[in-house]
């Protein structure tokens, strides 16, 4: 027998694109059916009332960009536990993201990952695979080895691609380094998402890359040419240009909250995807650890190299979520759309990141910003 209908009622919805006080989102069948004020939205006889007492409802979180949680790798065949733990931080679904290594043990990471999203695990949705590194510039390395790095080849892309057995959404990588240019449409013709980071892009580069179809720039402002007022960079080419969507990491670390407020009034929240390039320490307590060779500390906050180099996040979506409402002071409609809708419409998911009838019903009853209280995932709870 189907599950009886399960009704959201007295919430703060966001859907994102409008808010609604006193809202109802009513789900069946792993489905939004109606979305509404509440004494609009009517109700089967049977459907299960949550009473949400006026706290905020949103679409489930997407994360384009993570590494790990709770000491989970996803760069291999920890990404499944990883799935399941992501909930718990309103993550409802994600693109797994790789690491700088020698080429041979991506290759095989890569593999074991394809195995486990062929293997359907439970929690949040696996939406493909993130490629970042080793194809960076290394004028702009952050944590990754400079030794490994290699520029982008249209070969490359199909050694990866066969590795992943075609798994592959996104690629990162530094579009002036070597013949890069030329593996752009590549990329574009097997449907990957072309994305410049970890970049000294000129202008005059980052634009040819826009042109060839690169449409995402990875953690804007970290690891990539800054701004200069006679040498633009990549920095003005993805600002003015309304086809970019620009990553950026709100943890309290990476970006000024000033900074974060700039890029948000520039490009508003249909060309910001709040990302959290969470290190696998994330959720853990302060300490050393390794990740996958690279020496970190875990310390205020921060997940760091050795020699002070960030490496990554300790903070999931949830708190980024929280920090643009209450740090950066971001209405809280542009903050969930740059979380939930605009990484889904940047990976053209016609459906994913938004409340609206017939699409999935994957959304999050928050305690207050930052603290889910309950999640589901297909209209199936999973915390």
């Amino acid at each position: 027998m189907a599950a009886h209908p399960i009704a959201l009622v007295h919430a703060d919805l966001y859907t994102p694109t409008r808010r609604i006080l006193d809202g109802t989102v009513l789900i069946a069948d792993g489905r939004i059916v109606a979305v509404g004020p509440t004494r609009e939205v009517r109700l089967p006889r049977r459907a299960e009332r949550i009473d949400a007492g006026g706290r905020p409802v949103t679409p489930g979180l997407i994360d384009l960009h993570l590494h790990g949680v709770e000491g989970c790798d996803v760069f291999g065949p920890e990404l499944a536990e990883a799935a399941r733990r992501l909930p718990r931080y309103g993550v409802t679904a994600f693109v797994p993201t790789t690491l700088t290594l020698p080429e041979e043990e991506i290759l095989g990471r890569l593999a074991a990952m394809a195995r486990e999203i062929e293997g359907r695990p439970a929690g949040a949705r696996i939406l493909g695979v993130h490629i970042e590194g080793p194809h960076l510039s290394p004028r702009r390395p952050g944590m990754a080895n400079p030794a490994w790095f290699r520029p982008l080849t249209p070969e490359a892309v199909d050694r990866y691609v066969a590795a992943a057995r075609g798994w592959i959404r996104m690629w990162t990588f530094a579009p002036e380094e070597g013949a890069a240019m030329a593996a752009i449409p590549a990329l574009v013709a097997r449907g990957i998402l072309p994305v410049m980071g970890h970049s000294d892009a000129t202008y005059a580069q980052a634009v040819e890359a826009i042109e060839r179809g690169v449409r995402q720039v990875t953690h804007f402002f970290n690891a990539m040419r800054p701004f200069h007022h006679r040498e633009p960079g990549l920095f003005a080419a993805a600002l003015l240009d309304r086809r970019v969507v620009t990553q950026v990491i709100a943890d309290g670390q990476h970006v000024h909250p000033a900074a974060l407020r700039l890029l948000f009034r520039v490009k508003g929240a249909g060309g910001v995807a709040l990302i959290s390039d969470a290190a696998p320490t994330a959720g853990l307590p302060p300490g050393r650890y390794r990740w996958l060779g690279y020496e970190v500390e875990v310390a205020d906050g921060r997940c760091q190299t050795p020699d002070g180099a960030l490496a990554g996040s300790v903070a999931l979506m949830n708190e980024g979520l929280r920090v643009l409402i209450e740090e950066v002071g971001l209405d809280p409609l542009t903050a969930v759309r740059s979380a939930t809708l605009t990484p889904a419409r940047s990976l053209g998911l016609r459906w994913l990141g938004r409340l609206q009838p017939g699409a999935p019903a994957d959304l999050v009853l928050w305690d207050r910003w930052g603290r889910p209280a309950a999640v589901w995932i297909g209209g199936e709870p999973v915390r």
